[in-house]
């Protein structure tokens, strides 16, 4: 980052930190000074980023669905000092097609990209757990703002993170307590490839629908940096498009 951001004993939690834009969360924040409980169900992965900040990283292998595990670890972490904030990036992308919709993916899709989000911020938000002027923030993506053939559960479940920020952001500003959405456009991480995989092609295809081509979970990890850090105390209830351009054609 050519933006350096402080985050000397603060503590946040990251969800879906085993891959992709979590795990980048994860490495800027440690880097940074932050001590991160890092949330995923690939322990072997989390004891990786354990290795490289052995101060800073506490691994989390659970599964974000189990809400009665989740708020147990969540109280655990801040038992002794509360915590500054999260970052919901745990998240499924399948393909459902209306032909072959199948209902139990859909259900496994929005319960893991909305409710457990809805649920982390819940718990965090509680007195005993939320250190002052927190900052909590979801990833969303372009697709609940913008159709994608064969994804309706996935472009309604982020869709629905968008409107549970608003509200969220709403019911939580009493606190001083701010909530955000981060919508991005397609980026190069295990999700895509698996597509990829699947459907020879289709990421050579969505590319050339970003005028600035695809980016990178780097500009992810930036927005969220800033998003929560005091430079951004009068951002709230916001979903911040970054995309290269793709909803705007």
């Amino acid at each position: 980052m050519s933006i350096k951001f402080n985050f000397n004993e603060k503590r946040f939690v990251v969800s879906g930190a085993t891959s992709g834009i979590g795990r980048k969360i994860s490495i800027d924040l440690a880097s940074t000074g932050a001590e991160v409980l890092a949330i995923g169900r690939r322990k072997e992965r989390l004891d990786d980023l354990k290795k490289i900040f052995p101060d800073n990283i506490t691994p989390c292998p659970i599964d974000v669905n189990d809400f009665e595990l989740l708020k147990s670890e969540l109280e655990k972490f801040g038992e002794n000092k509360k915590i500054d904030g999260s970052v919901h990036a745990a998240g499924i992308n399948k393909f459902t097609p209306l032909r072959a919709f199948n209902w139990n993916d859909a259900e496994g899709i929005i319960k893991t990209t909305l409710y457990a989000g809805i649920e982390m911020v819940r718990t965090l938000s509680s007195k005993k757990l939320s250190e002052v002027k927190s900052s909590h923030v979801l990833i969303a993506s372009v697709a609940g703002i913008k159709g994608e053939v064969g994804f309706t559960a996935y472009s309604a479940a982020k869709s629905a993170v968008i409107g549970a920020v608003r509200s969220m952001a709403v019911e939580l500003a009493i606190k001083d307590i701010r909530v955000n959405a981060i919508t991005p456009g397609w980026l190069p991480t295990e999700m895509t490839d698996a597509i990829e995989a699947r459907y020879p092609g289709r990421i050579d295809t969505i590319k050339l629908q970003h005028p600035l081509g695809l980016g990178s979970v780097e500009d992810i990890s930036n927005l969220v940096m800033f998003l929560l850090s005091d430079e951004s105390k009068w951002i709230t209830g916001s979903n911040i498009v970054i995309d290269g351009g793709y909803s705007v054609k």
